[in-house]
């Protein structure tokens, strides 16, 4: 078992971790290396419906649309919530290979369930290794 003084500071530790932004914290910071620049419309993805980057590499997919969505990043969950005229930017370090789709959960005010859970892909992430 550890010692009160070890587990004191790793809980100063992580406090501050957190209250820096935890993980994502360091993204802020430095410069994107792939950056998607979205546009939704007609509920559909206008161009391609992939985007392919490198593991470790800082990722910014930037979000505009001709109505208010929910967007979700699965596998990183990562949400963001953009609107006509208030572009969303989803940023994060591309830590895990994989391909991992973005979906719509509500567009309008209207969640997308339809006698159950339903959602709507609109993009897949595909992150390969170095």
């Amino acid at each position: 078992m550890w010692s009160r003084p070890v587990m004191r500071s790793l809980a100063i530790a992580l406090s501050a971790f957190m209250l820096l932004g935890g993980p994502s914290a360091f993204a802020a910071e430095q410069k994107a290396d792939a950056v998607a620049e979205l546009v939704i419309k007609q509920r559909g993805l206008a161009g391609k419906n992939t985007f392919r980057v490198t593991k470790g590499q800082i990722v910014e997919l930037r979000w505009s649309t001709d109505e208010t969505v929910e967007l979700h990043l699965h596998g990183y969950d990562v949400l963001a919530k953009a609107k006509p005229g208030a572009p969303a930017v989803m940023r994060f370090k591309a830590h895990a290979t994989g391909r991992y789709p973005v979906t719509v959960h509500v567009f309008g005010n209207k969640h997308s369930h339809r006698g159950g859970h339903s959602e709507k892909t609109i993009l897949y992430l595909e992150v390969y290794p170095k």
